[in-house]
């Protein structure tokens, strides 16, 4: 029973969690666009054009 707990397993295991996450976080839209690839859609794209706030929120004139 102490072989299923070896440290070299336990290793192993971490490594192919770490392994995963960072093919997800690589392949993640937010990764490529603050790497410089403009041609994904964000949560920052989608911001309204007329907005005078840098967050896109409205202007107080337009509120009415």
């Amino acid at each position: 029973m102490d072989r299923a707990y070896s440290r070299a397993r336990i290793l192993l295991a971490l490594g192919v969690i770490l392994i995963f996450i960072m093919m997800d976080h690589l392949s993640s839209p937010t990764f490529a666009f603050n790497s410089g690839n403009g041609n994904v859609s964000t949560a920052l794209m989608q911001r309204q054009n007329s907005s005078c706030a840098p967050c896109g929120a409205p202007c107080p004139s337009a509120r009415d």
